[in-house]
């Protein structure tokens, strides 16, 4: 699997497998389960492995502990996320295509910085790694998916799904291009562990395809991603010298993730009070979008300097 500890694989499996097979013979209680599933990995997980940016920006960037320094940090980090905000007000399509892009790269990135060699080509596999990602949840079950993704583009849901290719033609094209370059990433010795590689790939496709969109989503976003990001952080941490525990994580993302919750809920206020239907998921996947492209900056330096 895609993480460094041990206790982190057997969590991310044995909750994948939970999951999968209530899916499998209790489908009525994972329709119960998906919101709920999907708010905690979102809120409890996804949004606070992102809430310490700016300490990682001190480390990353050489940023001494000034109110010049903070400012300016503060300054860039939200002007990005109202660039983002501003197009998704104005254009929504391009707001949709932006964030499909960055996911592509980040998730993609992420997740094979464990598995690669040095000698690998490693735009090439962050981007496979990503579209497999990204285009299961859009493909795997586009009555879920589709009304989502056109609500947030302010599309016509009709026009929309006439618009997009068969979604099991596209799986499938999707999951035999994606075997065939691992199939030469093996034959190349691309990878560090090829079968860690290949099990991994096979569970999160069984997750997202088995269990639906939303749960695959948030069990990767939660389990697989953001997790793995803050024990990567942790480790980042220790090559400074610096101790970061789970506890202090936490402690020290607070302020950042009730801001972001605090956020969400004035989006849903507004929600209720226009009587919008159904808009919730969409806003919190906007919410989403609108913080990962500063935090794509950090992550990145990060990785280019582990």
């Amino acid at each position: 699997m895609r993480h460094s500890s041990v206790q982190l694989n057997r969590l991310v499996i044995t909750a994948s497998l939970l999951l999968i097979g209530i899916a499998l013979f209790f489908p009525n209680l994972l329709n119960q389960l998906t919101l709920p599933i999907l708010l905690l990995s979102v809120f409890i997980i996804g949004i606070p492995h992102g809430a310490i940016d700016h300490m990682m920006a001190t480390e990353l960037y050489g940023l001494k502990n000034s109110l010049k320094d903070h400012l300016l940090f503060y300054t860039s980090y939200l002007f990005i996320m109202l660039i983002i905000a501003v197009l998704w007000i104005y254009a929504p399509v391009a707001g949709m295509i932006l964030f499909l892009l960055i996911s592509i790269y980040h998730f993609g990135q992420a997740d094979m910085e464990d598995f690669l060699n040095s000698s690998a080509p490693n735009y090439l596999w962050y981007i496979l790694r990503g579209v497999l990602i990204i285009g299961l949840i859009v493909f795997s079950d586009p009555s879920t998916t589709y009304p989502i993704i056109s609500e947030a583009m302010r599309i016509d849901p009709i026009a929309f799904e006439e618009f997009m290719p068969d979604a099991s033609l596209s799986v499938l094209i999707l999951l035999t291009l994606y075997s065939a370059f691992v199939l030469w990433g093996i034959l190349q010795s691309h990878f560090q562990q090829n079968l860690r590689f290949v099990a991994d790939s096979v569970l999160l496709t069984g997750l997202i395809i088995i269990t639906g969109p939303l749960i695959g989503f948030a069990i990767y976003f939660a389990l697989w991603h953001s997790i793995g990001h803050v024990n990567e952080m942790k480790e980042f941490f220790e090559t400074k010298r610096k101790s970061l525990s789970f506890f202090e994580f936490y402690k020290k993302a607070t302020p950042f993730t009730l801001v972001s919750l605090f956020g969400l809920l004035m989006l849903y206020g507004i929600n209720q009070f226009l009587l919008l239907e159904g808009e919730f998921i969409t806003l919190m996947f906007i919410l989403i979008s609108v913080l990962t492209l500063p935090h794509l900056f950090i992550a990145d330096k990060m990785y280019r300097q582990v």
